[in-house]
């Protein structure tokens, strides 16, 4: 059948009354509409899961960095001056891989490592901090001699990890 007869039959059909198989533009645009509202309410949930993961892989890396960070003090007798580069290359080798901050946003560094600070305290000795900046993003972890402890300033969500006490200010 040509295209022009089936054009005719199908304004044949319409004129009639019968109608044609195939949706209209209305019920197509209120089932998007329904597929939007669905999508707006679980992408933030489907969010906040992704966060949540992300704590838990920094944490438990944290916890490993420390570890590991000790046990190259125990062989080399001072912390490492850099953890990526001195737990890899250190002999015996302690970790396999450099170990990526998930909220890491220094782009000078490839791979996006944890932050670390060390160094010696008065009163305390030896000290080092491990820490990630947490999904804000912004670092607030600093070392206070006055107390020796690694704090976290006041409302920040960073994760640390230190030879000292980590308090949450």
């Amino acid at each position: 059948m040509s295209n022009v007869r089936q054009m005719e039959k199908l304004t044949l059909n319409r004129v009639k009354g019968t109608r044609v198989k195939g949706f209209t533009l209305i019920e197509i645009i209120i089932v998007m509409a329904v597929v939007a509202i669905l999508l707006a309410a679980i992408i933030p949930a489907f969010q906040g899961m992704q966060d949540e993961g992300a704590l838990s892989k920094a944490e438990a890396e944290l916890q490993t960095l420390k570890t590991a960070v000790i046990s190259y003090k125990r062989h080399n007798g001072t912390y490492p001056a850099n953890i990526a580069a001195a737990l890899t290359g250190a002999s015996p080798k302690i970790l396999t891989e450099i170990l990526e901050d998930p909220f890491a946003t220094d782009t000078t560094t490839t791979p996006d490592t944890y932050g670390y600070i060390t160094g010696t305290d008065a009163s305390f000795g030896e000290y080092f901090i491990i820490f990630s900046d947490g999904i804000d993003l912004a670092t607030s972890t600093a070392w206070s001699g006055a107390n020796d402890r690694a704090e976290i300033a006041a409302g920040k969500d960073d994760i640390a990890v230190s030879n000292a006490e980590v308090v949450n200010l």
